[in-house]
């Protein structure tokens, strides 16, 4: 979710700072349509303004917008939504993380936009300072959303998540060390094969998909999510990190989406 830019040792001290002095945080909100709470802007502001103002941390934030349609509603109305990618700049004028996170809005008005900067914005928060609710995301006991019937009705053959997990295989690519300081050739990095290509290509389509844009679209942001990696020869630790943050980017759509109502 976030990467560095420079050395960020005082920077990061001073998140953790904050990371320890945040309680749970309560829902006071509640989507009286779906049936259930979360947690508003305001309280995630709130809690944290003060703590990032002490600290000397302000976050810039940049909204590039993926793209607007709209529908119509069981009434006959319009209903207008509107994709964007949030990146937010945390710095203490002379360090600095940059992250990002999508968001999407929906709103019968003029203000779908803003509902979208708005949910970027708390999901990214909220997953940076790991700020708990107190209950966990996945536990569908108490609601009748069930995630693989929607992919299904959407084409997506796969489970959430494609039921995959990165492996933790390490590879010492260190040269052993022998008499007169002669050493080994350094092994090459494993490329990534096939599968997990196929794998990413899918994640980069859904996530197009959920967010109505088209996939150059989410290449490019994918791309400069990881400036330095060469996508024609992609390393296979590299593959497992782009898929790791695709899977939490739907996740987070997919999050907003339920959140409206419309997923």
């Amino acid at each position: 979710m976030v990467e560095t830019k420079t050395a960020t040792t005082t920077l990061v001290q001073e998140l953790t700072k904050i990371q320890k002095e945040l309680d749970k945080i309560e829902k006071d909100g509640k989507n009286n349509r779906q049936g259930f709470d979360y947690v508003s802007e305001s309280q995630v502001k709130s809690k944290l303004q003060n703590k990032l103002a002490d600290h000397g941390i302000m976050i810039i934030p940049h909204y590039e917008i993926l793209n607007t349609w709209n529908s119509q509603t069981n009434k006959g109305n319009t209903m207008n939504y509107v994709s964007v990618m949030g990146t937010f700049k945390l710095t203490n004028g002379s360090e600095e993380f940059i992250g990002s996170m999508p968001g999407i809005g929906m709103d019968s008005g003029d203000k779908a936009i803003y509902k979208a900067e708005t949910g970027a914005q708390k999901n990214f928060l909220m997953q940076l300072f790991l700020m708990s609710t107190g209950d966990d995301p996945e536990n569908d006991s108490n609601n009748n959303w069930n995630p693989q019937q929607q992919y299904q009705s959407n084409d997506y053959n796969q489970a959430p998540f494609n039921g995959y997990y990165p492996t933790n295989e390490q590879y010492n690519n260190q040269p052993p060390m022998y008499g007169n300081n002669n050493y080994s050739a350094p092994k090459p990095s494993r490329m990534a094969n096939e599968a997990k290509k196929g794998l990413l290509n899918q994640l980069l389509d859904r996530l197009s998909k959920l967010n109505q844009t088209d996939r150059n679209t989410s290449t490019q942001m994918l791309r400069s999510h990881f400036p330095k990696v060469n996508f024609d020869q992609l390393p296979d630790s590299s593959a497992d990190n782009m898929i790791t943050f695709m899977n939490q980017q739907i996740e987070s759509t997919e999050k907003a989406l339920k959140q409206m109502g419309a997923f």
